[in-house]
C-alpha cells in the first residue's frame, strides 16, 4: 500500500476514534464516586417521596456503580434490602442492570480499541514523517466530536425526555428500561439525575473537542523538514 493511501485511511481512523476517547472518558468521570456524591448532595436535588435518605442514595447508588465497572456479581446488588428485608430492586430492574453492564462492557472495548488506533497513529508519526498530518487528524477529530455533542446538547435543551427516550430504545429492547416512580431504580436515580448526566456529559465533551479542535494545532504543530 502507498505511504499516502496508507496515512490516508490512519488519519481517518484517528479522527473517528477522537469522539470514542473522549466520550468514554466523560462517562468515567461520571461514573465515577466524585460526581455521584456531589450530586446527590446539591441543594436542589429532589428528595425521594418514597423514604430514602440521601445517605441510603448514596449507599444504594455507589453499591450500584460499582457494579457497573467492576467485575462484581448481578447477585451484590440482588443482596441489598430495605430494613423490612425487601430487596432493593426488584428482578426486572436487576436485568436492566445487567444489560447495561453489558452495553457498558461494549463501549470499553470500542474504547480501548479507538485508544489503540491513537497510539499506533503517534507511533507511526513519529517515525514516519507523518507529525502533522497526525496532529490534523487529532485537530479534526475534536472538532467532530464538538459537533456531536452540540447537537446532544441542542437536542437535550429542545427535548431532553425525547433524547433520553430515543437513546434508551437504541440500546435497549423493547421497553426493559421502563419504571414506575416506586421502583428503586427511579427512586435512586430520578430524571433530575439523568438531566445533570447529560449536561455534564455535553459540556465535558464539547469543551475537550474544541480545545483539541482548535488549541492543539497552534501548540503542538511542529515543521516539516520542508517548511524548516
Amino acid at each position: 500500500m502507498k505511504k499516502a493511501n496508507l496515512e490516508r485511511i490512519l488519519g481517518g481512523a484517528v479522527i473517528v476514534s477522537i469522539p470514542v476517547v473522549i466520550c468514554v472518558l466523560s462517562i468515567l468521570v461520571l461514573l465515577s464516586p466524585v460526581f455521584m456524591n456531589l450530586e446527590y448532595q446539591l441543594p436542589n436535588f429532589p428528595e425521594d417521596q418514597y423514604g430514602f435518605s440521601t445517605d441510603e442514595r448514596l449507599d444504594f447508588g455507589n453499591q450500584t456503580r460499582r457494579y457497573l465497572v467492576t467485575n462484581a456479581a448481578l447477585d451484590d446488588l440482588r443482596d441489598l434490602k430495605f430494613n423490612s428485608g425487601e430487596p432493593i430492586y426488584v428482578e426486572r430492574e436487576l436485568e436492566h442492570l445487567e444489560d447495561v453492564k453489558i452495553v457498558l462492557q461494549g463501549v470499553f472495548k470500542v474504547f480501548w480499541g479507538a485508544v489503540a488506533v491513537l497510539i499506533l497513529g503517534g507511533v507511526y508519526a513519529r517515525f514516519r514523517n507523518w507529525w502533522n498530518g497526525y496532529i490534523l487528524a487529532v485537530s479534526k477529530g475534536g472538532w467532530l466530536t464538538a459537533g456531536l455533542l452540540g447537537t446532544i446538547l441542542f437536542l437535550s435543551i429542545v427535548s431532553f425526555r425525547s433524547l433520553f427516550t430515543n437513546f434508551h430504545l437504541i440500546f435497549f429492547e423493547g421497553d426493559s428500561w421502563l419504571f414506575m416512580y416506586s421502583d428503586s431504580l427511579i427512586r435512586l436515580f430520578p430524571i433530575r439525575f439523568w438531566q445533570d448526566v447529560f449536561l455534564f456529559f455535553g459540556i465535558t465533551t464539547l469543551a475537550a473537542g474544541i480545545l483539541l479542535g482548535w488549541l492543539l494545532p497552534r501548540k503542538d504543530r511542529k515543521p516539516s523538514p520542508e517548511e524548516s
